[in-house]
């Protein structure tokens, strides 16, 4: 087949709380996975779809045309409801979103419009399809698979993706059969913060990403330090982007460069977090009762 290249369309594809399904039923998901890999390549497939890569459980595909990916997203989507499921129970979520790209003869070139892919596909939920505006303006309401299907797209507004720029615009795939209620979508708008919309993506510095992460898991307060330039406030703020479905309560950020009275620092916090004072309650014991009991991350940046 010919592979797409140029304006291409991707679609990405994850089984929802895989990891606990292979804890839970470590000898039955081998079979419910082949079910899963034959309909999908089916479904990919009779659309004119393109599988590159599948990472585990996880399809990459990509389309020349946006309106078969979403025929194809929603074929696989209500074959899977059709399957008598014993145990496990197997549910995707769907990613679709189209950008410029190059196919080099063995991989795709483009890293932006694959990450951007792939955060869509993380932030949906088993059994939904979410598509980016780029897409939805290339599948035209009159094209006869989208009429045929009885395709509708409902508008889930402009939402933050972690680790792009700037906001984008979702929607979500209707078509018969398929289920339409879900939570909010795992974007970092979905918990409260008041993380600064960046203007650069953030690329490298993987490890150190990471070793924040594990550090971050098993102690209350963590210490970046260095020169100053050396991007710890950015790192600091993309950690806590990709870590803010962790704290039910958000993360935050507290500026300290212009406070000139350490004894003032609760009252920045509070003011930051939208606390209200309490007549005869000290500001360091409202912020104590305030926060003890919250999932909430804080990042005071400029302490020095």
């Amino acid at each position: 087949m010919k592979i797409p290249t140029g304006n291409v369309t991707f679609l990405f594809t994850d089984i929802e709380g895989s990891t606990k399904l292979a804890q839970d039923f470590p000898d039955k998901l081998q079979p419910a996975l082949n079910i899963h890999h034959e309909i999908l390549q089916q479904a990919i497939e009779s659309n004119n779809g393109f599988v590159f890569e599948i990472v585990g459980d996880a399809f990459c595909c990509s389309f020349e045309n946006a309106d078969e990916a979403v025929k194809a997203a929603v074929d696989a989507q209500l074959s899977l409801a059709l399957v008598k499921w014993e145990e496990p129970v197997l549910k995707i979520r769907i990613g679709i979103h189209s950008g410029n790209t190059e196919w080099n003869g063995k991989s795709y070139m483009g890293y932006i419009t694959l990450a951007r892919t792939a955060r869509v596909m993380s932030s949906a939920y088993g059994e939904q399809i979410i598509i980016t505006n780029t897409t939805y303006e290339l599948c035209s309401n009159k094209s006869e698979r989208i009429k045929k299907l009885n395709v509708l797209f409902r508008d889930l507004g402009e939402r933050r993706l972690k680790d792009v720029i700037q906001p984008i615009r979702i929607f979500q795939v209707l078509s018969p059969g398929l289920r339409e209620d879900f939570p909010p979508l795992k974007t970092l708008d979905a918990r409260p913060n008041n993380l600064p919309v960046q203007l650069t993506s953030f690329i490298g510095r993987e490890k150190e990403i990471s070793d924040v992460k594990k550090l971050l898991s098993g102690i209350r307060l963590l210490t970046l330090l260095g020169p100053g330039g050396t991007g710890k406030t950015r790192l600091s703020l993309q950690t806590a982007a990709d870590l803010i479905d962790e704290f039910e309560n958000g993360v935050w950020i507290i500026e300290l460069a212009a406070l000139l009275d350490p004894f003032l620092l609760p009252n920045l916090i509070m003011e930051t977090l939208g606390i209200k004072e309490e007549p005869g309650k000290s500001s360091e014991n409202i912020l104590i009762d305030h926060l003890k009991k919250k999932e909430i991350l804080l990042i005071l940046d400029n302490c020095e």
